[in-house]
């Protein structure tokens, strides 16, 4: 018997809950998984840019605030762990520091545009963690996890239909839906490009680029793997683990290394965080493995290009200009030059790093890295504890996030990953079911006792 049982204790929880925070957030994480959000701008004029995203944080703000200014006081209280918010406002002060050191070269180089725009998005992905982290309740945790996987498994099949057909079901579907009130980018889709000029083909699903796609549904592979973890009978154990396969298999079909290193991370860390409960899927694994690849054959071509000289190439192409940043980092190494004044759209104004960490060690310093760093890993150190727990509501929901937030990790060394926000928002979500796992609730009006002073030991004589 797993040391997971099945979890109790799921009054007013969501899906079976009238309260509209948690159905926004299943929207929310809808809109990650199925709509090309920053590839869609309302029609409308407004001061900051219009798009989809946005909108939707705005509406999650404002129902947060109602239900703040009317809510009546419950039973119970949720009491967040120490430091759960560290990391985030550590990098947002980093960041805004960068921007206000560095007021006259932004003005004169005209960048304030690209940094005005950058500091929104971590405004908007610092309010969806902190409204998620004070609203989200543990019991919610673990139907949230199979809503991931879900979502996921239609990204993933639709990435592997757009890898056959050449039709992305995403962005043609959206600008159907949102063509009255919202202009849509066309799908940068290819299937068959110029070798000259593409060497690989283009596959993006419900993102703007290939590492995006591949990076959420790694970080969505843990959910799966916990579930089967979980699962009370070897059928449904069989049938996560098949889903599991389905994530690998659209990260892999995309033909980009990080469609197998993500993955193969998040896994890693499974193992890593939770080994006893995980290795007895290894039977499992292998069985679902084998109906994978049945049903997507291709996916071993797709493994050995992989390896080509011209994907080589990209790699080579991207790590010759690490050296040329030594005398830009050496210029301003404490607060560096400004957050989100890297614009990666400019290759030529701007070098093309493909590594977040560099980006960040480039744009804000290394007072910057370091807190983006804390940024990643605080979650993880606030959730320890319940990580090892034998809690069947918060453990498997805590160990899968945790395990989320290294993939996120490893994906930020493999593209400039600010830049595209569905992953880092799929990130500071799950860095809130770390938090929420980690809340313990007491009764309403319960304060934690006063800590004794330390006594001063008293010598011996």
């Amino acid at each position: 018997m797993s040391a997971w049982a099945t979890p109790g204790g799921t009054e007013d929880a969501w899906p079976h809950t009238r309260r509209p925070l948690p159905w926004l957030f299943a929207l929310f994480l809808a809109m990650l998984y199925l709509v090309p959000f920053d590839s869609i701008h309302l029609k409308v004029s407004l001061p900051v840019s219009s798009d989809l995203d946005r909108f939707v944080v705005a509406l999650i703000v404002i129902v947060w605030l109602v239900g703040v200014a009317l809510g009546k006081p419950g039973r119970f209280q949720r009491l967040r762990p120490r430091g759960w918010a560290f990391g985030m406002i550590f990098f947002l002060l980093a960041a805004v520091a960068s921007i206000f050191f560095n007021v006259e070269r932004i003005t004169n180089l005209a960048e304030w545009d690209d940094a005005q725009k950058r500091l929104a998005v971590l405004f908007s992905l610092a309010i969806v963690f902190a409204i998620v982290t004070l609203t989200l309740r543990p019991a919610e945790l673990r139907p949230f996890s199979v809503l991931i996987v879900c979502l996921a498994l239609i990204t993933a099949f639709g990435t592997i239909y757009e890898k056959k057909t050449g039709y992305n079901v995403f962005y043609e579907t959206s600008a159907v839906v949102f063509s009255p009130i919202a202009e849509v980018a066309s799908s940068p889709t290819e299937i068959d490009p110029n070798p000259a000029t593409t060497p690989r083909p283009t596959i993006t699903g419900p993102t703007r680029h290939a590492l995006s796609v591949t990076s959420l549904l790694g970080m969505a592979l843990p959910f799966a793997v916990v579930l089967a973890a979980v699962a009370p009978d070897r059928r449904r154990q069989i049938l996560w683990g098949i889903a599991a396969c389905a994530l690998i298999a659209g990260a892999l079909i995309t033909q980009r290394k990080s469609g197998a290193v993500v993955p193969a991370m998040a896994l890693l860390a499974l193992f890593v965080l939770r080994p006893r409960e995980l290795l007895r899927l290894a039977p499992f694994g292998i069985v679902a493995l084998a109906v994978a690849f049945a049903l997507t054959p291709g996916i071993f071509s797709t493994v050995r290009e992989l390896g080509q000289t011209e994907n080589q190439a990209s790699t080579q192409g991207r790590t010759s200009d690490y050296p040329a940043l030594v005398p830009d980092i050496l210029t301003r190494p404490i607060i560096g030059r400004g957050f989100g004044t890297l614009d990666s759209a400019k290759a030529d104004t701007y070098r093309i790093l493909d590594n977040e960490y560099l980006g960040e060690l480039y744009q804000v310093g290394f007072v910057g890295l370091i807190a983006f760093l804390a940024m990643i890993v605080t979650p993880l150190i606030v959730a320890r504890r319940v990580l090892r727990s034998a809690d069947p509501m918060r453990g498997p929901p805590a160990v899968a996030a945790a395990a989320a937030c290294l993939a996120f990790g490893v994906a930020t060394a493999l593209y400039d990953i600010l830049t595209f926000p569905a992953a880092p928002y799929l990130f500071l979500f799950m860095a809130a079911m770390c938090t929420c796992a980690a809340s313990v609730e007491v009764p309403a009006g319960w304060t934690l006792p006063a800590r004794e002073p330390k006594r001063k030991p008293v010598p011996v004589r």
